[in-house]
């Protein structure tokens, strides 16, 4: 419809050029003489549209002149009340009418009148030709409102092919939403269907916001992030909202009475990923929640549960709607587990874990771990061992669970604060220490010697 309306104007154009010459030159427009006169419709004729049959005919307009006998015809409409101070060609014709479909009639309405849908409203209507006017008569038009069952969006992201289009998520009525990842550059617009550019929508340059047909020009300039981008048809507008991460999701289940205030934490590896690390003490079931706008865990806020939607069928797959609950049956029971989980990707995965400590400064040196125990009450590692001092640079101590390397941790910068795959941590001097190993603040994990 759109390159129809482009094609249609263009001819407007012409003519209207050629018009708005012969109108500088010879002539100015007279007013309406009584040899002059728009017989079809009548004064005051009301016009409901619908879209039960778009070919047919909506509006049919005739007159006669004895005088204006030029080739052409302009029919010009404006809001009652304006005094055509910005008159809008309908139609140019050599005929002496002119008619328009429903289609096009409610097309014309709202994307060039830019009229409210199923709101009635008054237009005046006039002819002119050679310089002479039509008097002017008043219809009352009423388009309804286009429901589109879909829509697309189609970008730089999707090569600019419509049929590699991304089809959005219908709320409701012509409304549409989609969530994706943009990268520096890219840019889009959006189509009624995902087998050509006809109709296309992109930006009103003059209106933030706003979406239109003609004129329109891609929505770009974004950063690269994840966004949710909603169209509203009833009012065109749509907006891009950039989706930030929580830093945070919380890990509430029966190890902890299903409580999400006091829920254990798994945190994202930087500021703008969707993937969570921690260490939670696990019996049974568990979910993945979301904190609300405010930071706060509580329920009723997004989360996370097992994709097979069947307690005790784990398939390590999340869904946000029709879920079950996660779970430990498909790892090794009650423990302490190493939780990842991708609220982007949909995955989540459990290591059970049992800690111990390694290293030439304990009495078996690097060759096996000297076990550590969990208290469940302070949720930490703890084990008394003898420590000796030992020479660079193999000197001090590590973690690591399972008794393997596979999951290791030391303490690159010395400031407490451990690393996956850290350096080791040295002793200060012979003697029997409380080994401490606290892995309860996600990516944070701390440790300490204490000398007894």
């Amino acid at each position: 419809m759109k390159n129809i309306y482009k094609i249609f104007f263009l001819f407007l154009i012409v003519f209207g050029i050629t018009s708005s010459c012969d109108k500088n030159e010879n002539f100015e427009i007279l007013p309406a003489k009584e040899s002059f006169k728009i017989t079809t419709p009548s004064s005051g004729s009301v016009i409901v549209l619908d879209d039960t049959n778009l070919s047919n005919k909506a509006l049919f307009i005739s007159w006669k002149s004895t005088t204006a006998t030029a080739g052409t015809y302009s029919i010009e409409v404006a809001e009652t009340g304006t005094d055509f101070a910005n008159p809008v060609v309908l139609g140019t014709t050599e005929s002496v009418n002119f008619s328009m479909t429903v289609d096009e009639l409610n097309t014309f309405l709202l994307d060039i009148m830019e009229l409210k849908a199923e709101k009635a409203t008054s237009l005046d209507i006039r002819v002119s030709a050679n310089g002479e006017v039509s008097q002017i008569i008043s219809v009352v038009l009423t388009p309804y409102k286009v429901e589109y069952e879909e829509f697309y969006l189609v970008g730089s992201l999707t090569n600019w092919k419509p049929e590699e289009a991304l089809a959005m998520t219908r709320l409701d009525v012509n409304l549409f939403e989609i969530t994706l990842d943009l990268a520096d550059g890219d840019e889009f617009k959006f189509l009624p269907t995902n087998t050509s550019f006809e109709g296309d929508w992109g930006k009103d340059p003059n209106n933030e916001g706003v979406l239109i047909v003609d004129g329109e020009q891609n929505l770009a300039v974004y950063a690269a992030g994840k966004y949710k981008i909603s169209v509203d048809l009833n009012t065109f507008t749509f907006a891009v909202v950039e989706i930030i991460p929580p830093s945070n999701i919380a890990v509430p289940g029966n190890h902890q009475g299903w409580d999400p205030p006091s829920a254990p934490l798994l945190a994202s590896s930087s500021p703008t990923t969707t993937d969570y690390e921690g260490f939670v003490w696990l019996d049974g079931e568990f979910k993945f929640l979301a904190p609300n706008d405010a930071g706060e865990f509580q329920w009723g806020n997004v989360d996370w549960g097992d994709a097979s939607g069947v307690n005790g069928s784990y398939t390590q797959v999340l869904v946000a709607d029709g879920e079950g609950n996660c779970g430990t049956a498909n790892a090794e029971g009650t423990g302490y587990y190493l939780v990842k989980a991708d609220t982007d990707a949909l995955t989540y995965n459990l290591t059970k874990t049992n800690w111990g400590v390694i290293g030439n400064a304990t009495p078996t040196g690097w060759d096996s771990d000297t076990d550590m125990v969990y208290d469940a009450s302070s949720k930490v590692w703890t084990v008394t061992l003898d420590l000796t001092q030992q020479a660079a640079p193999d000197n001090g101590i590590k973690f690591r669970a399972n008794d393997g390397w596979d999951i290791n941790i030391g303490d690159n910068d010395g400031d407490g604060t451990m690393e996956f795959g850290g350096q080791n941590m040295g002793v200060p001097e012979d003697g029997n220490y409380t080994i401490t190993l606290d892995l309860s603040n996600p990516r944070a994990y701390t440790y300490s010697l204490v000398k007894n």
